[in-house]
């Protein structure tokens, strides 16, 4: 097979994605949701738009990632050079991060969190303990390189596919040709392309699809980068993207637009819970396809030419993008915590970060042999011989798998740190406490309210009967509480205490405004975990520090569900900073 044209719109999609990433993360610090470093302040609009962004940006890399596959298979040279060839652009960078300036990131967070004091040099000592996934898990090693986790997925993904589309591209053409033609049409593009990502959510269980990031779970993705190559393999599927990318971008507009009201706006709490997951789902994959499929079709209609300095910013992606959140990480660190506008932070973060970031690359990165190999890109001449080289790569590959083995034995350091308890960080102005002077509702039985003269207000809620293994959406026994809180993200930190000396008595469900009627809830409590029989202690989920989202300013409604009796409740936190339980078990006092 003769080795397809270059295609110069891919080019140039790829880099301007990377551009939207690079405008992405440094937005993360003031959307709602968790994040390696946050702002004091965050605001619902940001969270909505970075609502819109998640749901086509990593699935349009992996789209164009399985095109690119497409052309770079016509010159693999059989599997074991595409191994080797795979595995120096992409997962040597990873392995090269993850003890590096992911190590910087980690350190990052743990400082800004109150979680490790001391240098650099003091936290790498612990670095290698435990393996990290996300923010405040208790681990400190990010085998993944943190952002680099799209590398990692990509490498083994292209493994995954190598043979089938090997086989596409030769014994199997004629079942291809047969795909791209039934896709070339409006119609059976629309409908086929999301379809497999329904029946992945119908055949895997919730625990694997719940696994990822880039808001999508990782199997997801596996998908995208299938029907990238699908699409590059089809002239007359690609003409018919281009033909219809308008269609595409008003479908992709208004799918996406009812999404994101149903998720933040009323459009929720209309629809019955029974329903409202799949609809967001459906709303969700089909929008995402059709942003890709006008992105696409704008791009073969308008960006299918060639100027010099496409080679170079197409050769920068991939370490632009390898240094660019640990440099956001890393400006963010010093200037969120400035007394200034919002806009300001975001704006010195930005142009600072974007400048430091195209700098190293442009003056430093690209010019030395060295440093173009530890970041994925080619190099001038060979920096080893082929027997040497397999033999470096052979190497990573022990280093690695022992980094990763090691951490893990070495767990118990990390944990015994990021999970050691910090004073309080009670914020009068932001944070919310509720006790039982908050009730709205509760029922007839199995809850009461208790004189208690240790509690904070002398009366505390005691639950004796009701427990459920599940949240359920007509509950016999719960209590409601309504408080006005702005949006944001908060700490869930419960003050109660257990009755009886019985792992099995001491924790409940929490579900919050449209959740609430829903089979949908939050566990916390399990105060036996860390706390002794009859004394009050401060829990999330134990010592692990649960996180609520109101997603919108206002009045609000929680309400508890009996998970296991009997206990007390005194005093329900929500806390704006208190990322780790409390040092103390004292109540707060309003």
């Amino acid at each position: 097979m003769n080795a397809p044209a270059r295609r110069h719109e891919l080019d140039w999609i790829r880099v301007m994605a990377i551009l939207a990433v690079f405008f992405f993360h440094s937005t993360r610090f003031f959307d709602l949701w968790d994040w390696h470093i946050k702002n004091v302040n965050n605001y619902l609009w940001v969270e909505i738009w970075n609502g819109f962004m998640t749901t086509w940006l990593m699935p349009l890399f992996f789209v164009i990632s399985g095109a690119s596959l497409f052309y770079a298979l016509n010159n693999s040279g059989g599997f074991k050079k595409f191994y080797l060839d795979k595995f120096s652009r992409l997962m040597v960078p990873v392995i090269v991060g993850a003890c590096t300036h992911s190590a910087l990131q980690i350190y990052l967070e743990r400082t800004s969190k109150h979680v490790f004091s001391g240098s650099f040099f003091s936290f790498y000592k612990i670095y290698f303990s435990g393996l990290y996934f996300e923010p405040n898990c208790p681990g400190n090693f990010a085998f993944h390189g943190m952002h680099l986790w799209y590398l990692l997925f990509l490498f083994l993904y292209s493994l995954l596919c190598y043979r089938l589309f090997v086989r596409l591209q030769g014994g199997w053409g004629n079942g291809l040709n047969r795909l791209t033609s039934l896709l070339s049409s409006p119609k059976a593009m629309y409908l086929i392309f999301p379809l497999p990502l329904l029946l992945i959510k119908l055949i895997f269980p919730a625990s694997i699809l719940s696994v990822g990031s880039g808001g999508w779970g990782f199997l997801y993705y596996l998908w995208f980068l299938i029907g990238g190559f699908v699409i590059a393999s089809g002239e007359n599927l690609m003409e018919c993207i281009k033909r219809n990318r308008n269609i595409s971008l008003v479908l992709a507009g208004a799918f996406t637009a009812l999404y994101l009201y149903l998720v933040f706006g009323a459009l929720g709490g209309a629809i019955p819970y029974a329903i409202r997951p799949w609809a967001a789902l459906l709303l969700r994959f089909w929008g995402a396809w059709f942003w890709i499929l006008a992105i696409l079709g704008l791009g073969l209609q308008h960006l299918s030419f060639d100027r010099p300095i496409l080679r170079h910013l197409n050769e920068g992606v991939l370490p632009f993008y390898i240094l660019h959140q640990t440099i956001i990480l890393g400006f963010g660190y010093f200037v969120m915590p400035l007394e200034i506008e919002d806009y300001a932070k975001w704006l010195i973060v930005f142009i600072d970060a974007f400048a430091l970031t195209a700098g190293l690359y442009f003056y430093l990165i690209r010019k030395f042999d060295v440093l173009r190999f530890l970041f994925g890109m080619k190099t001038s001449k060979p920096l080893f011989s082929k027997a040497g080289k397999t033999i470096v790569l052979a190497a990573l590959h022990i280093v690695y798998a022992g980094m990763i083995a090691f951490s893990v034995v070495n767990w118990p350091a990390s944990a015994a740190i990021n999970r050691a308890p910090m004073p309080f960080a009670y914020d009068a102005d932001r944070d919310v406490i509720l006790d039982a002077r908050n009730i709205t509702e509760k029922s007839p039985t199995g809850v009461r309210l208790v004189a208690d003269p240790s509690a904070s207000t002398g009366w505390a809620v005691e639950l004796t009967s009701g427990a459920s293994g599940k949240p359920l959406p007509a509950p016999e026994v719960y209590v409601e509480m309504q408080f006005e809180a702005p949006a944001g993200r908060y700490y869930i930190w419960l003050r109660g205490k257990c009755n009886e000396d019985d792992i099995s008595s001491d924790s409940i469900w929490l579900q919050s405004d449209k959740w609430i009627g829903t089979g949908w809830g939050s566990m916390l409590g399990n105060w036996l975990d860390i706390h002794s029989a009859g004394a009050w202690g401060w829990a999330s989920n134990g010592d692990d520090p649960k996180l609520i989202i109101l997603r919108s300013d206002g009045v609000h409604t929680l309400r508890i569900q009996p998970r296991q009796v009997p206990h007390r409740i005194d005093q329900i936190w929500l806390s704006r900073f208190q990322n780790r339980m409390p040092g103390v078990n004292e109540p707060i006092k309003k």
